[in-house]
């Protein structure tokens, strides 16, 4: 099994800032860890850096409009970076889908006071405050249905050195690489040269990470407004050179 303490190791010998039969000291170790985990914090700004959405949950309060969500929140988990969908689900597993505002549609809304009320609020604002984000809810729930929300999964640290790595195929080699670049400052190496043809570190870094997010690129597909693509009258087709479906 891989561990936090194997991945700096590994990437300390990548830099040449280790023989191959040496291992860090203590101190070293702690350096990387903390380096590894300040790298990894910063991958969760890049959705394409995640392997999953996560699907959370949690109880509407009967005229509760928002909740704070985070360690200690109304909702006690990791805090969202974002969220991407959100669902209300009735105790006759009915879903009803959420429109999800930005913050400049939600400031569109005139009146969002506690006396607009839905039994099935269709509307959702999050605020990714810090350290706690606020999911806002509208209208003002009347029942006490369950709300559904995905949000793009952050980076998991590794709590120490001997942290088990627990993650999909291609995520240890971008890992080592680099982490190898992120260190080079902190130790005082320079990125070791290569021969003719070869990949120096920083290529390998890169390398390694786009393969991982090639990976983790989700399909997209647009939704419109029916208005909007719809037609009453049959349109100009260049094939069949006619104004309908033609072959």
């Amino acid at each position: 099994m891989t561990t936090a303490n194997d991945l700096i190791t590994r990437a300390m010998k990548a830099l040449k800032a280790l023989g191959s039969t040496e291992v860090p000291t203590a101190a070293e170790a702690n350096d990387g860890l903390v380096a590894f985990n300040a790298m990894l914090d910063s991958w969760s700004l890049d959705d394409l850096n995640s392997y999953a959405v996560e699907e959370q949950s949690f109880p509407l309060v009967i005229g509760q409009a928002s909740y704070t969500i985070g360690p200690g929140g109304n909702i006690n988990t990791t805090r969202p970076q974002d969220i991407v969908q959100a669902y209300i689900r009735d105790t006759n597993n009915n879903n009803f889908l959420m429109r999800l505002l930005p913050r400049d549609k939600w400031n569109q809304i005139g009146n969002r006071g506690p006396t607009r009320t839905s039994q099935i609020p269709n509307t959702m604002f999050y605020d990714p405050q810090n350290p706690l984000g606020v999911i806002n809810i509208f209208p003002t729930p009347l029942i006490a249905y369950t709300c559904f929300f995905d949000n793009v999964l952050n980076q998991v640290t590794f709590a120490s050195l001997t942290t088990v790595l627990a993650m999909p195929v291609g995520y240890e080699r971008a890992y080592v690489y680099n982490l190898a670049v992120e260190i080079s400052s902190m130790f005082g190496f320079d990125i070791p040269p290569v021969g003719p043809g070869q990949k120096n570190l920083v290529q390998l870094a890169e390398e390694s990470l786009a393969a991982v997010k090639s990976n983790n690129i989700k399909d997209v597909i647009s939704n419109y407004d029916p208005s909007i693509v719809s037609h009453s009258y049959a349109t100009y087709n260049i094939y069949s050179d006619n104004y309908g479906r033609g072959n």
